[in-house]
């Protein structure tokens, strides 16, 4: 009995190690590399078009002088749109206007070009930020916060491999336009 109860047992444990690595590979034995993608497992909403919003706004950033980033952050003189960012040092835009969290409201319309400057690199941490590898760890289904569309927790790593968490708020379905509203780190990061 108790050597039926062992064969029974082992034959189990091969069926469940025979079943754990089907789909792994072909008749060839060659690994299904699509599949099993690190990036699609890391983060399921990395073709969502409000995460590709905040990666293109990242990136825009890195060169200004174009105005790419208009596309997400509008900034004429004439508008009065709000931004909430996380500020780091005394000379950037906001700083004494902090809330708790750390983070400042401010309105990119009417930042001076000195202040703009400064306001760009605290937000992508002196072109640090690698936009691209900006993961979604959570994502909330109605944002609770404003009038958007999106509101999702983020890890984004930056060039010297450190890891930075924050938050997104923004409206839109379009990843090259938008309105990002909130951009933010959490300061035990920043």
């Amino acid at each position: 009995m108790k050597a039926s109860r062992t064969t029974g047992a082992l034959a189990i444990t091969a069926a469940l190690l025979a079943l754990a690595g089907c789909g792994s590979g072909d008749a060839s034995g060659s690994k299904d590399t699509a599949s099993s993608s690190p990036t699609a497992q890391a983060d399921p909403y990395h073709d969502a078009p409000w995460r590709m919003q905040v990666v293109n706004l990242l990136d825009a950033l890195r060169t200004p002088q174009d105005g790419r980033y208009r596309n997400w952050m509008p900034d004429s003189a004439d508008n009065s749109l709000d931004f909430a960012y996380t500020p780091r040092t005394a000379g950037d835009p906001g700083w004494a206007d902090r809330n708790n969290k750390g983070y400042a409201v401010v309105y990119p319309g009417q930042l001076g070009k000195p202040q703009k400057t400064a306001f760009f690199k605290a937000i992508t941490r002196d072109d640090t930020v690698v936009a691209s590898s900006l993961t979604v760890t959570r994502a909330d289904s109605v944002p609770r916060e404003g009038n958007a569309d999106y509101k999702f927790a983020f890890k984004v790593k930056t060039t010297d491999g450190k890891w930075l968490t924050g938050q997104a708020i923004g409206n839109g379905t379009d990843a090259s336009r938008g309105r990002i509203i909130r951009l933010v780190y959490d300061t035990s990061a920043s």
